[in-house]
Formats: structure tokens, sequence, C-alpha cells
């Protein structure tokens, strides 16, 4: 099965997908630095991390003596492709939601209504995977992708100020 035996590579890029986007984007709108740049920094990171990601996947995947350079190659794809597809969750709201000017407002709201249903969805599958406890799973994944959020809302908020 596809997702057990890319499980870390599907939940670690998945994870870090999610986390960086959104702290790319509650960093601008911590800093008030407007839709423009939520749009072109969250796009840049996207895909850039993504990439580096998956190369550093490949990289310490062909560290390990029992991989061969195919296996190391689909890490590296299960890593970029969940990368993506979870780190595209912090930028729809902006994509989508932020066209309708009585959303425009609430928009960060939304977008941190998003991250939270999409990590609850990350911590599940890992639950799943692992066959821990899914509350435990869920929590721990809520938590931790909503304390750098608001480490970086903060940081981006500070370093607005000072600019």
């Amino acid at each position: 099965m596809f997702v057990k035996n890319y499980a870390k590579s599907i939940v670690y890029g998945g994870m870090d997908g999610i986390i960086t986007t959104f702290a790319v984007v509650a960093g601008s709108v911590g800093g008030n630095l407007g839709l423009a740049a939520i749009i072109v920094l969250g796009f840049s990171n996207l895909f850039a991390d993504g990439f580096s990601m998956a190369v550093g996947d490949y990289l310490s995947s062909t560290t390990e003596k029992n991989t061969s350079s195919k296996h190391a190659l689909k890490n590296a794809l299960a890593t970029f492709l969940s990368f993506n597809l979870f780190g595209l969750i912090p930028l729809l709201s902006y994509l989508l939601l932020n066209q309708w000017p009585v959303l425009q407002d609430r928009t960060f709201a939304l977008a941190c209504l998003l991250v939270s249903v999409a990590l609850v969805l990350l911590g599940l599958v890992k639950a799943v995977i692992t066959e821990e406890s899914r509350m435990k799973e869920i929590l721990r994944t809520l938590s931790v992708g909503l304390a750098a959020a608001l480490f970086a809302y903060y940081v981006g908020q500070f370093l607005g100020r000072l600019v």
C-alpha cells in the first residue's frame, strides 16, 4: 500500500507544507504586508520549500544502506506532493475567499479554520497509519501547527512595526 510505504514522507511533507506556508501567511498578515505579498511569498515558499524538502528527503533516503535510488525518488515525490497539497490549504482562502467583499475582513480567520481542519486531518491520517491514538495524534498535530502559526504571526507583527 502506497500510504504505508511512504507514511513518513507524506506526514513530514504535509506537516511542513501546512506549517511553513501558513507561517508565511500569518507573518505577512501580522506585518500588514497585504494580499499581493501573501500570494507571492506564499507560492514562492510553497514551490521552493516543497522542492527543497523533496531533495532533502531523496538525499537522506539514499544514506540508508537498504534504500534503492528508485525508492528514494518515490520518497521525494511523496514529500513534494504532500508538501504542496497540504501547503496549498493556507493559500486557498486568499485565492478564493478573498474575492468576495463580505469575506475580505475575515480571510485570515477562515485561513486559520482551514489550516486547523487540515491539521486535524493530517493528525488523523498519521494516527491511522501508525495505529496510535487518534485523539492524541490529532491534538499533537493541531497544537504544534497552531503554535508555529501564532509564533509566525507575532514575529511578523513585531517586525512589521519595526519596519
